[in-house]
């Protein structure tokens, strides 16, 4: 498939599994489940891929900026490996943990 390029979405919230997830589970599922849904779609004759929306927002509460720093550090890790890259949500947004910006200047998220 030359030229082609599939973008998939990926975010640990809106759905009823993540209600419950620790920190734990929530990174575990990005290094598990979602790197081998992203693995299974990069393939080296295939489509590149992209995941063209994620964000460094779950559905944990009382999380501290080390564990926010971990979650981060996951996605960036597993969406690295996406054969045409990432895209985060935002630059900016009200909502600073949908702000790459807010998140970068505030160190939950180092490139």
């Amino acid at each position: 498939m030359k030229d082609v390029v599939i973008d998939v979405h990926y975010y640990n919230l809106f759905w009823d599994i993540f209600n419950d997830m620790t920190i734990d589970q929530n990174i575990d599922f990005i290094k598990t489940n979602r790197s081998n849904e992203l693995q299974d779609i990069t393939t080296s004759n295939g489509p590149l891929t992209f995941v063209g929306e994620w964000v460094a927002e779950w559905q944990v509460r009382g999380a501290t900026k080390e564990e926010y720093q971990r979650f981060s550090e996951a996605q960036l890790q597993v969406w690295g490996k996406a054969s045409f890259g990432w895209a985060y949500w935002s630059l900016r947004n009200i909502n600073n943990h949908w702000s790459m910006d807010w998140m970068i200047k505030n160190g939950y998220i180092n490139l």
